[in-house]
Protein backbone atom coordinates (compact mmCIF):
# COMPACT_ATOMS: atom_id res chain seq x y z
CA UNK A 1 0.00 0.00 0.00
CA UNK A 2 1.57 3.51 -0.71
CA UNK A 3 0.64 6.01 1.53
CA UNK A 4 0.07 10.23 1.41
CA UNK A 5 0.56 11.23 5.39
CA UNK A 6 -1.13 14.56 6.47
CA UNK A 7 0.83 17.26 7.89
CA UNK A 8 -1.50 16.40 11.48
CA UNK A 9 -0.61 12.76 11.34
CA UNK A 10 3.21 13.54 11.24
CA UNK A 11 2.84 16.69 14.02
CA UNK A 12 1.09 14.06 16.12
CA UNK A 13 3.52 11.11 15.49
CA UNK A 14 6.14 13.96 16.59
CA UNK A 15 4.53 14.75 19.74
CA UNK A 16 4.26 11.02 20.62
CA UNK A 17 1.15 10.12 19.70
CA UNK A 18 1.21 5.63 20.05
CA UNK A 19 -1.22 5.32 17.54
CA UNK A 20 0.72 8.35 14.56
CA UNK A 21 4.00 6.67 15.80
CA UNK A 22 3.17 2.87 15.11
CA UNK A 23 1.63 3.57 12.06
CA UNK A 24 4.95 5.31 11.05
CA UNK A 25 7.00 2.67 12.37
CA UNK A 26 4.93 0.01 10.47
CA UNK A 27 4.22 2.11 7.42
CA UNK A 28 7.70 3.43 7.08
CA UNK A 29 8.69 2.55 3.61
CA UNK A 30 5.13 3.36 2.04
CA UNK A 31 5.27 6.58 3.11
CA UNK A 32 5.48 10.14 1.07
CA UNK A 33 4.33 13.37 1.60
CA UNK A 34 3.49 16.24 0.11
CA UNK A 35 5.52 19.51 -0.44
CA UNK A 36 2.91 21.67 1.67
CA UNK A 37 3.73 19.16 4.56
CA UNK A 38 7.15 19.30 4.12
CA UNK A 39 6.58 23.20 4.58
CA UNK A 40 3.96 22.74 7.49
CA UNK A 41 5.68 20.59 9.33
CA UNK A 42 9.17 22.45 8.75
CA UNK A 43 7.97 25.94 9.19
CA UNK A 44 6.92 25.89 13.01
CA UNK A 45 9.77 27.70 15.04
CA UNK A 46 12.14 24.99 16.28
CA UNK A 47 15.56 25.55 18.12
CA UNK A 48 18.21 24.78 15.34
CA UNK A 49 18.84 21.42 16.98
CA UNK A 50 15.19 20.39 16.70
CA UNK A 51 14.84 21.80 12.62
CA UNK A 52 17.98 19.67 12.18
CA UNK A 53 16.55 16.60 13.10
CA UNK A 54 13.05 16.52 12.31
CA UNK A 55 14.56 18.27 8.70
CA UNK A 56 16.35 14.71 8.56
CA UNK A 57 12.75 13.21 9.38
CA UNK A 58 11.15 14.64 6.96
CA UNK A 59 13.84 14.27 3.83
CA UNK A 60 13.85 10.74 4.68
CA UNK A 61 10.27 10.34 2.73
CA UNK A 62 9.90 10.92 -0.92
CA UNK A 63 8.03 14.05 -1.42
CA UNK A 64 5.84 14.95 -3.91
CA UNK A 65 5.59 18.49 -5.36
CA UNK A 66 3.24 20.37 -7.33
CA UNK A 67 2.52 19.31 -11.03
CA UNK A 68 0.09 19.97 -13.33
CA UNK A 69 -2.09 17.48 -13.13
CA UNK A 70 -2.11 18.33 -9.25
CA UNK A 71 -3.12 22.24 -9.55
CA UNK A 72 -5.95 21.04 -12.37
CA UNK A 73 -7.03 18.35 -9.49
CA UNK A 74 -6.58 20.93 -6.67
CA UNK A 75 -8.89 23.33 -8.44
CA UNK A 76 -11.56 21.13 -9.53
CA UNK A 77 -11.74 20.04 -5.58
CA UNK A 78 -11.84 23.35 -4.73
CA UNK A 79 -14.52 24.14 -6.54
CA UNK A 80 -16.94 21.65 -4.66
CA UNK A 81 -15.74 22.25 -1.15
CA UNK A 82 -14.36 25.48 0.56
CA UNK A 83 -11.77 23.68 3.03
CA UNK A 84 -8.48 25.29 2.84
CA UNK A 85 -6.50 25.55 -0.29
CA UNK A 86 -3.26 23.67 1.34
CA UNK A 87 -5.81 20.21 2.78
CA UNK A 88 -7.22 20.44 -1.13
CA UNK A 89 -3.54 19.92 -2.34
CA UNK A 90 -2.84 17.25 -0.15
CA UNK A 91 -6.10 15.68 -1.16
CA UNK A 92 -5.57 16.20 -5.12
CA UNK A 93 -2.05 14.60 -4.52
CA UNK A 94 -3.39 11.83 -3.09
CA UNK A 95 -6.03 11.31 -5.98
CA UNK A 96 -3.49 11.68 -9.15
CA UNK A 97 -1.18 9.53 -7.50
CA UNK A 98 -3.53 7.33 -6.30
CA UNK A 99 -2.67 6.79 -2.70
CA UNK A 100 -4.36 6.33 0.46
CA UNK A 101 -4.19 9.52 2.47
CA UNK A 102 -3.38 9.07 6.14
CA UNK A 103 -6.10 11.48 7.58
CA UNK A 104 -7.78 12.20 11.21
CA UNK A 105 -10.43 14.36 9.96
CA UNK A 106 -11.74 11.99 7.24
CA UNK A 107 -14.98 14.20 6.50
CA UNK A 108 -13.59 16.73 4.50
CA UNK A 109 -12.65 14.54 1.80
CA UNK A 110 -15.58 11.68 2.16
CA UNK A 111 -17.07 12.92 -1.32
CA UNK A 112 -13.43 13.65 -2.79
CA UNK A 113 -12.76 9.73 -4.23
CA UNK A 114 -9.60 9.24 -2.15
CA UNK A 115 -8.75 6.12 -0.58
CA UNK A 116 -9.30 7.37 3.16
CA UNK A 117 -7.07 5.90 6.57
CA UNK A 118 -8.05 6.96 9.65
CA UNK A 119 -5.23 5.28 12.40
CA UNK A 120 -7.34 6.83 15.33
Amino acid sequence: MNYLIDTKIIIYHLNGNQNATDFVIANYKNITVSFISYIEVLSYPYTLDEFNEIKKFMDSFYRIDINNQIILQTIDLRKVSKIKIPDCIIGATALINKQTLVIRNVKDYKNFGIKLLNIF
